[in-house]
């Protein structure tokens, strides 16, 4: 048998591992695989045991469904071992730096609207406005990485710190972050969590902003908002479309005759609700592509890919939506250990959830 990769005491303990938790029909070598067909049907819980099991002997199974057939093939499995580095560390301080000068270059524009207008803003102004958009920005990425952490930790799947991604001030001051998980999903659901828990992470840390800067906001009167705009346009300025949560949140705070002046938190809530948006796109490189794969064949998850980036072309994301589609010819399939058992029905439930945090967050600029 050790001429298959498979040491005789290795096929001992896997072989044990597996009658314990399923009835064994058959065992045999495909293409060298050492695989198993099982008799029971729902094996969602035991094969997650399983996982646990053979991983600690250096071996992974994935559960496959050929015709009326249920198979266990098990692999070798050597996880990479990540050596301690300080690049997540001066990421973070880098994209500090430039969400900070995009910060202090956003409150100097407010600060010259607003004195030009209603009095002189002065320098501590502009100083504290800097601090709550970087504060803000900052909090609502680390928050989105932090809940697919406690995703990939609640699934017993280990992985990197997050890697921030510096941008550009005055433009596009960070480009979010990225973990990296080191294990496989183990099922549909593990796969759907990991996906959906940074955008539901994001998505409130960006609510808890949006009322922030409906708080510090200055509340106009129709006339004096309409020079604030001609003021704006004049100085080459433009006015960014609101997602519809705005709308929701504003009478929460009365003054209906009035519109809300936002200070440089307005930005960062409404940054972080387009982040959000995006995100929740069924295309691979997304986190809705994990969202979405689950209850997606292999082929609908291709043309989901090819339909996200062409939608977020015509809604104004041109560069986005063409990095993607250049991409998505190369899509490659994300599919956890256990392709047999479905997505649990609370998930799937939770999916009207994900389409209203999409409609409350996303921000069409061609329209």
């Amino acid at each position: 048998m050790s001429e298959f990769g498979y040491g005789l005491a290795e096929l001992e303990n896997i072989k044990t591992f597996i009658t314990k938790r399923f009835t064994v029909e058959d065992v045999f070598f495909e293409e060298n695989i050492l695989s198993f067909i099982i008799k029971e049907r729902y094996i969602k819980e035991p094969f997650k045991e399983l996982v646990f099991d053979l991983r600690s002997i250096g071996y992974v199974p994935i559960a496959v469904q050929e015709g009326d057939r249920i198979l266990i093939r098990v692999f070798p499995y050597r996880k990479v071992v990540e050596k301690t580095s300080r690049i997540p560390l001066i990421l973070f301080f880098v994209t500090l730096g430039t969400v900070s000068i995009d910060g202090y270059l956003r409150s100097l524009s407010y600060a010259d609207i607003f004195s030009r207008t209603f009095g002189q803003f002065n320098v501590i102004e502009v100083l504290l406005n800097t601090l709550l958009f970087s504060v803000a920005l900052m909090s609502i990425i680390g928050l989105h990485e932090f809940g697919h952490l406690l995703s990939a930790k609640a699934s017993g799947m280990d992985a990197t710190p997050p890697y921030f991604i510096p941008g550009v001030p005055g433009l596009m001051p960070t480009f979010g972050a990225v973990i990296f998980q080191k294990d496989p999903a183990i099922n549909k659901d593990s796969l759907f969590d990991s996906g959906i828990s940074g955008p539901v992470m994001g998505f409130i840390a960006s609510m808890f902003v949006a009322i922030a800067a409906f708080l510090t906001a200055n509340w106009l009167s129709v006339s004096e908002y309409e020079f604030v705009q001609t003021l704006i346009a004049r100085e080459g300025g433009v006015f960014l479309p609101s997602p519809l949560a705005f709308y929701l949140l504003r009478p929460i705070f009365g003054k209906p005759d009035m519109v809300p002046f936002f200070s440089t938190l307005g930005f960062a809530a409404w940054l972080g609700m387009v982040v959000t948006a995006i995100n929740l796109f069924p295309a691979w490189q997304l986190d809705g592509g994990r969202i979405f794969r689950p209850i997606l064949s292999r082929k609908q998850y291709i043309i989901a890919s090819y339909v996200s980036a062409l939608a977020l072309i015509i809604m104004g994301y041109f560069l986005l939506g063409i990095l993607i589609l250049l991409i998505s010819s190369r899509t490659p399939d994300i599919v956890p250990l256990d392709q047999v058992s479905p997505l649990s029905k609370k998930r799937k439930l939770a999916l009207l959830g994900v389409v209203g945090i999409l409609v409350l967050t996303f921000v069409p600029l061609s329209f």
